[in-house]
């Protein structure tokens, strides 16, 4: 018969565990499957786990068992500030999947940072800021000027052109990562309070268009100093949320350079509200965007009916909208690419060329099998 291995723990780690992933008692239970009357004894330190216990809570709570041996609950930063639209009964309550996107974007930022100082790169300051009672077409303006964002202009892919606006914001010193984000009906989030700024942008489901509206949505919280975790409603009655959405679309869509195209001039001209998809379509793959984000720009400028929007607003912006018909099967190093972005996977590289980090160092920072590497590399080197 099997001897029961009981382990000291704080109770007090245990709570924390399981409430910094919202996990109810009896969800934590049911996962478990540890008796409530069991888990209420070990939650209150009447009882102490079993080893066998204590490596169910490590899987349930996603913490390794030496955190859930420490003599005292670590202090972790909160969450950043739910500005959703949803119902206010919902706001602050979020999935665990959700709590763990946000937990792995603050380590991959760690992991950036311990990147740079093992090659000795200084990590770049974020030195921008604005107000939110200037106005955000200024500030977009200012912002397009100082990235130079005119020479991204010619690329006519538009998944060249999302890595392409990534880099450039990268460039202020801002750690970016695409994860996945399935719950919440989150588009994004970013955080200001971690060892550099951090956008974090919904991964799968989305349209490259839709990823590049999100970064500098975010951009705009970081440049605010609020960070948040984003839908981008547009019928959202937060004021930060209105600015950082008149501001991505201003710096993707400068109304001036928009005012001044032909086919704009033409329909202006003959005063036609009316837009054919087609010119739409072509107006969002010079600007890179949606023809949705055209249309709402054009409205902005009185130059299509609220009508006319609405409807194509519910046409259009179906989850369906956009997506592949026949999506590719899970390519592991093309993932890793996408989630920690190219400035991460070069520097990891570069780490381990110069012999900085081994092998299994390597493997850890792009969080990947060793079997994978190659694959990664010959991707990078594409």
């Amino acid at each position: 018969m099997k001897e029961n291995i009981y382990i000291e723990v704080n109770h007090k780690v245990l709570v924390w565990a399981r409430e910094s992933l919202a996990i109810t008692r009896n969800q934590a239970s049911e996962k478990t499957g540890i008796t409530a009357k069991r888990l209420v004894q070990l939650e209150e330190g009447e009882k102490q786990p079993t080893l066998d216990e204590l490596k169910e809570f490590s899987k349930t709570y996603k913490r390794t068992i030496a955190t859930l041996l420490l003599a005292k609950p670590p202090k972790e930063k909160p969450l950043p500030t739910d500005r959703r639209t949803i119902d206010s009964k919902d706001l602050g309550n979020f999935h665990e999947k959700t709590i763990m996107a946000v937990r792995k974007a603050r380590a991959l930022a760690q992991s950036f940072v311990e990147l740079r100082q093992e090659l000795g790169i200084d990590i770049p300051k974020f030195s921008l800021s604005a107000s939110i009672q200037e106005q955000p077409q200024n500030v977009a303006a200012k912002i397009r000027k100082y990235l130079n964002l005119d020479e991204l202009r010619e690329i006519e892919s538009i998944n060249h052109a999302l890595e392409a606006y990534i880099e450039k914001v990268e460039s202020l010193g801002v750690a970016i990562f695409q994860l996945s984000l399935t719950q919440d009906k989150l588009r994004g989030f970013s955080i200001v309070d971690d060892v550099m700024p951090i956008i974090g942008i919904k991964r799968g489901g989305e349209q490259a268009t839709a990823k590049i509206f999100t970064l500098f949505h975010e951009l705009g919280h970081i440049l605010l100093n609020e960070g948040g975790l984003c839908d981008l409603s547009e019928k959202t009655n937060i004021e930060i949320e209105k600015w950082c959405n008149a501001f991505s679309a201003e710096v993707l869509i400068p109304t001036s350079e928009l005012l001044k195209m032909e086919v704009v001039l033409e329909q202006k001209h003959s005063n036609n509200k009316i837009w054919a998809k087609k010119d739409l379509v072509e107006l969002g793959n010079y600007f890179h965007v949606g023809p949705l984000a055209i249309l709402r720009s054009l409205l902005e400028n009185k130059l299509t009916t609220p009508v006319f929007y609405k409807e194509k607003h519910q046409a259009w912006n179906k989850p369906q909208f956009g997506r592949a018909k026949h999506p590719e099967g899970k390519n592991i190093a093309k993932e890793t690419i996408r989630e920690k972005g190219r400035t991460y996977i070069s520097l990891a590289f570069s780490a381990y060329d110069q012999n900085r980090i081994d092998l299994k160092d390597l493997s850890d920072f792009l969080g990947i099998r060793l079997s994978y590497i190659p694959k990664t590399r010959q991707l990078m080197n594409a």
